[in-house]
C-alpha cells in the first residue's frame, strides 16, 4: 500500500528494496537498506538511497492520502535531469507537475546529484533539512554543499504551477553572506530565476577553492533543457585588488515573463 500510494501521488515509480523493518502502528513506519525512484533499469533511475526511514500517517493513508511524518535517506544519488514525468491537472495546460505528498520532517545526508556536462563532477549534499513541507505552503530549509556554500531560508511548492519558491534566503561561503530570493520552474523546461544582494563580496578569495567551470558544451541528455537569470546586487566588490562600489552583474539568458520571480 505504502509504494503504491507514493508512486501514485508522486507521478513516478517508488520501490522499497533490500533488508526492510515495518511498523504497523500507531502509524505505518519502514526502515530499510535500499529506496528506488524511478525505471528498473540504470537508465531509468531517478534517485537511490542506502538507508531510509518513512513514517506515515495510517488515517490519512486509509483515505487515500498521503502525510509523511518524517523521510530520512542517508546515502545516495540523485539524476534529476531524468525526472520528466510527474502528473497533470486538468487541461494539462501546465505540464509535468509534481504531486508531493505533505511531508512534516525530511532529512537527507550524504547525497551525489548528478548533473550532465557539469564539469566538476557529482555536487556533493552534505544535508539538507526541510521540516513542515506540502504544497503552496512555506517550508523552512537549510541545505550544505560540500566545497560549495551553505543555504537557509524557506521554500514553497507550487504543483499548480510546477514551481518552487525560495525566500529569505542565506547563502554562506569562507564568511561571505549572500542573501536573496528566486524561483524554479520544472517540468518540460526548467528555469532557474534568482536575484541576490551582498554588502562586500571578495572575488580573490572565493577563486581560491571555489568550482567555476561550470556546464559544459551540450549536456547530450534527453531530459529538460536548463536556463538560468540571476541578477546580482553588490555594494562593494573586490577583484585582483580593485574595489568596484554599487556593482550590479546579470548573468543568464533573459526569460519569458512567466518564468520570472514576482515579488513574496
Amino acid at each position: 500500500m505504502l509504494e503504491k500510494n507514493l508512486s501514485e501521488r508522486m507521478g513516478i515509480s517508488v520501490r522499497l528494496q533490500g533488508e526492510f523493518d515495518l511498523m504497523l502502528l500507531p502509524d505505518i513506519g519502514v526502515s530499510g537498506t535500499d529506496l528506488v525512484i524511478g525505471g528498473p533499469d540504470a537508465e531509468g533511475l531517478v534517485a537511490r538511497s542506502a538507508e531510509y526511514e518513512i513514517s506515515v500517517a495510517l488515517k490519512p493513508l486509509l483515505d487515500g492520502q498521503v502525510r509523511i511524518d518524517w523521510i530520512r535517506l542517508t546515502g545516495g544519488e540523485v539524476y534529476p535531469d531524468r525526472y520528466s514525468g510527474g502528473n497533470t491537472h486538468g487541461s494539462g495546460d501546465v505540464g509535468g507537475a509534481y504531486q508531493i505528498p505533505e511531508i512534516q520532517e525530511l532529512a537527507i545526508r550524504d547525497f551525489r546529484v548528478i548533473i550532465p556536462g557539469w564539469n566538476n563532477g557529482p555536487v556533493q549534499i552534505m544535508a539538507l533539512e526541510v521540516s513542515g513541507f506540502a504544497d503552496r505552503h512555506k517550508a523552512p530549509f537549510r541545505l550544505e554543499i560540500e566545497n560549495l556554500a551553505t543555504a537557509s531560508g524557506w521554500l514553497r511548492w507550487d504543483s499548480l504551477q510546477s514551481r518552487l519558491d525560495l525566500g529569505a534566503l542565506r547563502l554562506e561561503r569562507m564568511g561571505q553572506h549572500i542573501n536573496g530570493r528566486g524561483c524554479v520552474f520544472t517540468g518540460d523546461a526548467v528555469a532557474v530565476n534568482l536575484f541576490l544582494d551582498a554588502g562586500r563580496i571578495d572575488l580573490d578569495a572565493l577563486r581560491q577553492d571555489l568550482p567555476i567551470n561550470g556546464l559544459g558544451a551540450g549536456t547530450g541528455g534527453a531530459g529538460p533543457s536548463l536556463d538560468f537569470r540571476v541578477r546580482f546586487t553588490v555594494e562593494e566588490l573586490i577583484s585582483s585588488g580593485a574595489v568596484a562600489r554599487g556593482v550590479v552583474l546579470s548573468l543568464g539568458a533573459e526569460l519569458p515573463q512567466q518564468m520570472v520571480c514576482g515579488s513574496d
